[in-house]
């Protein structure tokens, strides 16, 4: 495990979308089925919302997998999303499924008590039938619900960034993954906080390109926001994968999941 200096953090965006334009296509293609299945997922009754959660970590094994393919400039498919179900830590993956359903739980909990259920009360004058007054949704806005949510679930997110690729390529058990994964972003907190505020960057500069079809159409306006929202999560995504190798070395031939 490797301590990296804040440099790193923009130089893991760039070398997402390096590896993104290595293989645009399959990539979109298998983030896209990702997707899809995630939103079918929530069509199911109550348990919906909680198994597109659940089964994060096993689906992320084929997106982490796919990236280092691309690197090794092999050819991907779409079935390599699957392959995490095939492997022998999918049972420790599916408890990683269970702690973010916990850590998201715990977390809204305590921010709702500290903000004095802001986000809950917002949450019910959206749903309100009607027209609705602007200054009302601006005084409502659940400034200090998100704030407080955000800084509980930070801790989680440190604990949860590595654990995937560490059980599957390091094989670690799931606490101990989580363990080392809370402490490797601990220690390059600075590129993390550099990576954080140039992803955000990077989106705040590409989204006013969709505002320049808003004199045409909203409707396509909202298409292209969330056409090129949809290409950022990708090469977000992809810019995960240097963090990894960065920090724990690309894994070895022999540490890969069959596909």
């Amino acid at each position: 495990m490797k301590t990296v200096d804040a440099r790193s953090g923009w130089t893991w965006v760039a070398r997402g979308f390096a590896l993104f334009r290595q293989r645009p296509a399959e990539l979109i293609s298998l983030f896209f089925l990702w997707m899809m299945l995630t939103q079918l997922l929530k069509f199911i009754p109550v348990a919906g919302q909680f198994l597109s959660l659940f089964l994060f970590p096993v689906f992320s094994v084929g997106l982490m997998q796919a990236c280092l393919l691309v690197e090794n400039e092999q050819r991907i498919t779409p079935s390599l999303l699957f392959i995490g179900f095939k492997s022998q830590h999918r049972m420790a993956l599916l408890g990683s499924g269970v702690f973010r359903i916990l850590a998201i739980f715990v977390t809204g909990l305590l921010s709702d008590a500290l903000a004095d259920g802001d986000i809950e009360a917002f949450v019910k004058i959206m749903q309100t039938a009607g027209p609705m007054d602007a200054n009302a949704l601006q005084q409502a806005f659940p400034f200090k619900g998100i704030f407080f949510s955000v800084l509980f679930y930070i801790p989680f997110a440190m604990a949860f960034w590595y654990s995937v690729p560490l059980m599957v390529w390091q094989r670690m058990s799931l606490m101990k993954s989580m363990f080392y994964s809370f402490f490797a972003v601990l220690h390059s907190w600075k590129a993390f906080i550099v990576y954080v505020l140039a992803l955000y960057g990077v989106m705040i500069l590409v989204s006013p390109f969709a505002l320049i079809f808003a004199g045409i159409d909203i409707y396509v306006a909202a298409l292209m926001l969330a056409a090129l929202s949809f290409l950022i999560f990708v090469i977000a995504y992809c810019s995960s994968y240097p963090t990894y190798t960065d920090v724990f070395g690309k894994p070895d031939a022999g540490d890969q999941p069959a596909t």
